[in-house]
């Protein structure tokens, strides 16, 4: 059973993802406009697929790695974020981070629709970290690409409204 984390030590993890989610954020979307500018299926398919060699490959590493921080980061801060508000986690069977996103949507900081978005990102995270063989391209994709836009429109609100328990 992990360690509960006192006030002030979520504060300070808050803070710390907080500082450094432009940075990888960044690091994703420059991952990905190795891509095309547009982050094009038809460019990262033969990559993800190995058929452009190992520097291929890397890139798509660099995809992933890029993905998987930020979709951590945003499930962390959604974590983080209800225990030190004191917010129930919603009571559906799914993993932490899909409650968290839950109970922010039920207390109005993000939408149905970004909540919705955001625990699809979340299993797709959770499947490229235990089930990568048996991920398709168009998957991970849709899932890197979701993410990018996702965490734009999360990070906002979310920075807001935790703010004030900072």
């Amino acid at each position: 059973m992990p360690k509960r984390r006192s006030p002030t030590q979520l504060r300070k993890q808050i803070v710390t993802h907080l500082d450094d989610f432009p940075h990888q954020l960044e690091a994703l979307e420059a991952s990905m406009a190795t891509f095309g500018d547009d982050f094009a299926l038809s460019e990262f398919k033969p990559a993800f697929d190995r058929e452009r060699g190992i520097e291929g490959y890397q890139r798509v590493q660099s995809v992933e790695r890029g993905f998987s921080r930020v979709q951590n980061y945003t499930g962390q801060l959604a974590l983080d974020g209800t225990k030190l508000a004191a917010i129930d986690l919603a009571k559906i069977r799914e993993g932490d981070a899909a409650r968290a996103f839950e109970a922010l949507k039920d207390q109005k900081v993000i939408s149905p629709s970004l909540c919705g978005r955001l625990k699809v990102t979340q299993s797709a995270r959770s499947a490229v970290e235990h089930d990568y063989l048996g991920m398709k391209a168009g998957e991970l994709h849709r899932a890197i690409a979701s993410t990018a836009a996702s965490a734009r429109k999360f990070i906002g609100p979310y920075a807001e409204w935790i703010t004030p328990y900072l």
